[in-house]
């Protein structure tokens, strides 16, 4: 590193013709440490912005597309300064210390126990990472290409792309699938999750990767910056349209043509069909705030499904894998099959013509997201709507409790340990309702229950004692089941605890009254007693009616292990449900009921299949052959202009969400699947009558350069790249 601030190489070291250059095995090994980071912490990403920090369903998908907007900005900035100023070597170390540094400020962030705000400090630390992992992004292949020498080597230059190519799908791939597990099957913190490891393995990674990358630094081939025509493209533009403003442009001749005292006449040619393309690329950002909303948008919706297949449990956040795959598994397929299948018909014969196509068929993936979010609604809990209050009365009592009132259209009798609800009480503000209650075990009266409006309302009836508390009626942001206990006065002097049977962990000491709500592990659970009293215990779950007996030198046997004084086994707290557990004891013994507030998430993820599927498809006919008419079209010396606009239409496509996101607030979910199809057809409807006026370049000039196999690889390895950033 030192030697290059004196003096750039102009000279490659003596390679002979038959041997890879070793020096690219760490630039690969570095690439792969850079992809595992970015692709695993993305994909967890929203999950933890709006289960940790707080953030509504709509803050988390605008924070995290506009983290992906700057991941797609900060290449081009990242391109100016290797081109012009720092070279490539220099660009690509000083930023990976900068995005590791992001990484580390957000992985201790995510320690719930930290002084700071975690909201502030989390934006910082991701504002790093877009510009690490995006100045970086147009280097590190580049530089790699630069440590051959061509064309003696133009065939190991291939094989550095194909390398690169499964370097890229493998990182990508694995990161997405195990960063899920980091972040929900480790508990640090006292939380059930781990956020902190799933961003400080990443974190570490990067810091490896520096390691491994400064190693080599004295062993590779360094070019001197040249400048960037991208600077270039814009001062001609900018002088062209400065001398329109100013009328210094003759009529009959094209305003660039001002610019010929200051450019050549070939730059301002290549600027002239650079144009035209950027022409088309006006309609393309919609496609990009369809498709990125996978790691969101789409992400969320797999939050509110059942992710069990068979033995295998799916998380949320590792749905997204399946893009990826699917596109690897296609690609081959279309290139071999289907595309010359439908060339030799007169279909989908040219670019153009496939992204259309593509952009079709993501506005039918959102057709079919939004259709499966009206299917979601119906296993939505009911909340409570201005105007209205939700009241629920739980009875603790060995006896039934009567409730009467002839206003509010109330006449029902609660057995024991159960509950009565009604989710449509009219009120305004807070409101008194007066109801007549009744029983055996209780003094027959008349009650006041205080309701607020827009509110669920709860009350425990326990002996004569009533406790008021607001109810919890949403799913977990987490995904984990949510339960609360409610004990009656009549359980004293014992240790109770509620333990899976799993593992013989206690998830919670019970104690007496109405408990907060907490999160807990999907698993079947047990409550136990801490005693050496003889008791008989009676449980009841729904329709079920069990009767056992337990001593001091009497044990009950589940699932091969031993405990002692089982009160009730065999509840099963489902992800997604919303659970009250009350706990009496009468003269009987104890007597459990499971009362459930809000259904479990019973929608299988498989449903979520067809719209990854057919987005899949709607990628590789629009993205990748996107990128692949950009490396044809572009003129030699644009590529890299064209290149960097390609990459600001998905910038744009983030901030169309963002916009999106603000403008349909309070709409629901699927109203904005079906907002952004419209947006969708009347965008690709507008590209397709541009494209129609499109010429491509000549036969001949293609004929006249041949591409080699390493550009052809390139563009695989940046299609590949781009494909894994969702």
């Amino acid at each position: 590193m030192a030697g290059e601030g004196m003096d750039y190489l102009d000279m490659r070291p003596s390679v002979p013709k038959d041997r890879f250059p070793r020096i690219i095995l760490i630039i690969i090994l570095a690439e792969f440490c850079e992809r595992f980071s970015f692709s695993g912490m993305k994909a967890f990403l929203t999950l933890y912005l709006r289960s940790k920090l707080g953030y509504t369903d709509d803050g988390a998908t605008e924070i995290y597309h506009l983290f992906s907007t700057f991941a797609y900005v900060f290449p081009i900035i990242g391109g100016v300064l290797a081109d012009n100023y720092l070279g490539k070597f220099r660009t690509i170390l000083y930023l990976m210390f900068v995005y590791a540094a992001g990484n580390i400020l957000v992985a201790v962030t995510a320690i719930p126990q930290v002084p700071f705000s975690g909201r502030i400090f989390t934006m910082i630390g991701l504002l790093m990472i877009t510009m690490g992992t995006g100045g970086i992004k147009p280097c590190v292949t580049a530089f790699g290409g630069d440590q051959f020498k061509i064309p003696e080597q133009e065939h190991h230059l291939s094989i550095f792309f194909s390398i690169m190519y499964f370097n890229l799908c493998f990182a990508g791939l694995i990161s997405k699938a195990l960063s899920p597990v980091l972040r929900s099957e480790v508990h640090c913190f006292g939380d059930k999750d781990c956020y902190s490891l799933a961003f400080g393995a990443p974190a570490l990674v990067v810091l490896l990767s520096i390691v491994i990358f400064l190693s080599a630094r004295k062993r590779y081939v360094l070019k001197k910056p040249e400048g960037n025509i991208l600077l270039d493209f814009i001062k001609c533009i900018s002088l062209g349209v400065k001398n329109v403003l100013q009328k210094k442009t003759e009529k009959g001749v094209h305003w660039l043509d001002s610019t010929q005292h200051c450019y050549d006449s070939k730059f301002i040619k290549d600027i002239k069909r650079t144009l035209s393309v950027l022409v088309l690329f006006t309609a393309c950002p919609v496609f990009w705030a369809l498709i990125d909303q996978m790691g969101s948008r789409w992400t969320l919706q797999a939050t509110k499904m059942d992710g069990r297949f068979g033995y295998l449990t799916v998380k949320p956040d590792q749905m997204i894998v399946l893009n990826p795959i699917i596109i690897l598994i296609v690609i081959p397929i279309a290139q071999k099959y289907v595309y010359p299948f439908l060339e030799r018909r007169d279909i989908l014969k040219n670019p153009l013509h496939k992204m259309t196509l593509g952009g079709i068929l993501a506005g039918v993936a959102f057709i079919a997201s939004g259709i499966l979010e009206i299917y979601l609604r119906t296993k939505y809990p009911q909340l409570p709507q201005p105007g209205y209050s939700q009241i629920r009365i739980f009875n603790g009592n060995p006896c039934s409790v009567s409730l009467q009132n002839y206003h509010h259209n109330i006449t029902y009798t609660i057995p024991p340990l159960s509950h009565f609800v009604k989710k449509d009480v009219k009120v305004t503000g807070t409101q008194n309702i007066m109801l007549d209650l009744g029983g055996s075990c209780i003094v027959p009266r008349k009650e006041m229950f205080l309701l607020e409006e827009n509110s669920a309302v709860s009350f425990f009836i326990d002996g004569n004692d009533i406790h008021r508390y607001n109810d919890v009626l949403e799913k977990s942001k987490s995904g984990f089941p949510v339960v609360r206990f409610l004990v009656t006065q009549r359980v004293t002097g014992q240790n109770i605890t509620f333990t899976r049977e799993s593992n013989n962990e206690v998830e919670a000491y019970i104690h007496r009254g109405v408990s907060k709500t907490i999160e807990i592990f999907t698993d079947t659970y047990s409550i136990r007693l801490d005693t050496a009293s003889t008791i008989n215990v009676t449980i009841n779950k729904g329709a079920i009616h069990q009767t056992k007996t337990a001593n001091s030198t009497e044990i009950a046997i589940l699932n091969n292990k031993i405990f002692s004084n089982i009160v009730a086994r065999d509840l099963r707290m489902e992800s997604g449900g919303v659970y009250t557990v009350i706990l009496d004891r009468n003269d009987n013994g104890y007597e459990v009921n499971v009362v459930i507030i809000t259904e479990a998430n019973t929608i299988s993820m498989v449903l979520l299949f067809p719209q990854f599927l057919i987005m899949s498809v709607a990628e590789l006919l629009f993205g990748i052959t996107g990128n692949e008419f950009v490396f044809k079209e572009a003129p030699e010396s644009m590529k890299a202009v064209l290149t960097s606009a390609w990459l600001l239409t998905e910038a744009m496509g983030n901030v169309i969400i963002i916009v999106i996101t603000r403008f349909l607030v309070g709409y629901g979910q699927h109203t904005q699947f079906f907002f952004y199809t419209v947006l969708m057809f009347i965008s690709i409807t507008i590209f397709y009558f541009l494209s129609r006026g499109y010429k491509f370049c000549h036969e001949e000039e293609h004929a006249r350069k041949v591409r080699s196999p390493s550009e052809v690889l390139y563009l695989q390895v940046k299609q590949t790249e781009d494909c894994l950033d969702h």
